[in-house]
């Protein structure tokens, strides 16, 4: 049975796995360690308080066949009552679905509670210290709901809205092409299918710029060497159907350290911008802003990233043969 959130024991409140993996990597590196889970039903927390197992939160695996998105999940000695919502979600969903999924396990299918259908862009970044309240996303609008015949509300009646960019690059890369055409997702009044949500850098016009998630392989760089205030971030592949600015086409992300120091996501950030830095590795960046002609004696574009929950970096290991060698970073003069 699959979890969206749950109880943690260390936060002392409920969290949605993102959340978790930013609190995760907030702490300091050499004195990290997992937190214990518990349901989120208050009513099942109350009669067997059953321990929830958070998968993947803690690590930065880099991108591979087997896709490793973090998540919940129940823990098989740790029953929960038959009337938790979990345990109906999971009934229903073994209705709709009584063989299951036979396709290759290593491309599992998002499930119908993960499937995202309003995506809500933050406008500026979650700074450290902020009250749990106002910084964890909407989840299922109807959780805890009832429906107007009286009934219980399902998992999945409502909308799931988010405002992170991560759970929604996640559930779009679990779906099958088909699968992208047939679901839409909502992003500032516009309506999308899913297989419209994301263009790599190339591919994307000025049209259609400030609203796509924009996406594909970067280098990543600290600047200056000596005492680093930024990363930039180079996308490999240029914004080809945009004119050139200052003689180029290539796409940079500006990362103010301070602002990563500053924000709850910026640990996480960090992390993975450390470990791209590592020979025969580059990210794989989703974000979501508008593109704009870099300014005074820089070339190229900027790719400005007004929340840092609406940027989203993977970490790839290069092939060991066969992959040609990504250009040279561009860094201010």
């Amino acid at each position: 049975m699959e979890i969206l959130e749950a109880y943690c024991e260390d936060l002392g409140r409920v969290v949605e796995i993102y959340e978790a993996q930013e609190e995760y990597f907030a702490q300091p590196a050499g004195n990290r360690h997992r937190f214990q889970f518990r349901c989120s039903d208050v009513a099942c927390r109350a009669v067997n308080n059953p321990l929830v197992v958070g998968v993947n939160y803690d690590k930065n695996a880099e991108e591979s066949d087997k896709y490793q998105q973090p998540h919940f999940k129940s823990h098989t000695k740790h029953p929960h009552i038959d009337t938790c919502v979990w345990m109906i979600g999971d009934a229903g969903r073994r209705e709709e679905d009584p063989i299951g999924d036979e396709r290759d396990g290593r491309h599992p299918r998002p499930k119908a509670t993960n499937v995202v259908d309003v995506f809500e862009p933050r406008h500026s970044d979650t700074l450290l210290g902020t009250a749990a309240e106002n910084v964890r996303p909407p989840a299922v609008a109807s959780d805890d709901a009832v429906q107007e015949d009286g009934g219980q509300a399902g998992i999945r009646t409502g909308t799931t809205t988010t405002s992170r960019l991560e759970k929604l690059i996640d559930c779009w890369s679990q779906m099958e092409p088909e699968e992208r055409r047939n679901h839409h997702i909502a992003i500032n009044g516009r309506t999308l299918t899913y297989h419209q949500l994301c263009l790599r850098v190339g591919i994307l016009s000025e049209e259609e710029n400030g609203t796509r998630v924009v996406y594909g392989g970067a280098r990543v760089r600290a600047w200056p060497e000596d005492e680093p205030s930024h990363y930039y971030v180079n996308f490999i592949d240029g914004c080809d159907r945009f004119p050139e600015a200052a003689g180029e086409k290539s796409l940079t992300i500006s990362l103010p350290i301070k602002r990563l120091k500053q924000s709850r996501r910026g640990a996480l950030l960090t992390d993975r911008i450390e470990q791209a830095s590592q020979p025969n590795h580059y990210l794989k960046v989703y974000a979501w802003g508008d593109i704009t002609a870099r300014t005074g004696s820089k070339k190229g574009y900027e790719l400005e990233v007004t929340a840092l929950d609406n940027l989203v970096l993977k970490v790839v290991k290069k092939n060991p043969a066969g992959r040609k060698q990504p250009p040279t970073i561009d860094t201010p003069d």
